[in-house]
């Protein structure tokens, strides 16, 4: 499982989607575990949003949440991809379910991936325009891996197709953003 997987997300990350799937799908073979099939399902998943089928990564991030509902990063994909669908009816209630699951995250984010349900929540809350909770998620985020995450708001506040884009020059980002750079 793990080996096919990795191979998987190379193949995703250098854009070869057929043999990111093929990949994938041999991963789903091996697992052992609800938890690995949800692993590979909600990567089946972000392989559709990175495609621009947000429809399709849907029911993986769904079937993920269902194999292992322990993870509130499905939760947190689900959500997402309800903001990209214009569905902020439905994205509020699966955020109200990740809300009371929240503090359970950090059991699941391994070290390279510290703050990624927190950013990814704060993203979620910038499309519903709920700044107050955009701003503690995004300090959460901050917290668990500024060396990722202050790079990764100062280039997505400039990009005019990024829901952080309209947080540019916010004095609370500023201050927030300068509180963690060089941590």
């Amino acid at each position: 499982f793990f080996g096919f997987n990795a191979i998987a997300v190379c193949y995703k990350n250098m854009g070869d989607q057929a043999n990111a799937m093929k990949n994938f799908e041999r991963a789903l073979e091996f697992v052992d575990s609800p938890e690995e099939r949800a692993k590979v399902l909600a990567n089946i998943g972000n392989l559709y949003f990175s495609a621009n089928k947000p429809q399709g990564a849907l029911g993986f991030y769904k079937e993920a949440a269902a194999e292992f509902d322990r993870n509130p990063l499905y939760l947190i994909l689900i959500a997402r991809t309800f903001v990209v669908l214009g569905d902020q009816d439905r994205a509020r209630k699966v955020l109200a379910a990740v809300d009371e699951n929240y503090a359970d995250l950090e059991k699941f984010e391994r070290d390279d991936e510290r703050g990624l349900g927190a950013y990814l929540t704060a993203y979620c809350y910038a499309g519903l325009n709920e700044e107050d909770k955009v701003f503690k998620y995004l300090e959460n985020a901050l917290k668990a891996n500024p060396q990722r995450y202050v790079p990764k708001i100062e280039n997505e506040i400039q990009d005019q197709k990024s829901l952080f884009y309209t947080l540019q020059g916010d004095p609370r980002l500023l201050t927030l953003i300068n509180r963690y750079k060089g941590a």
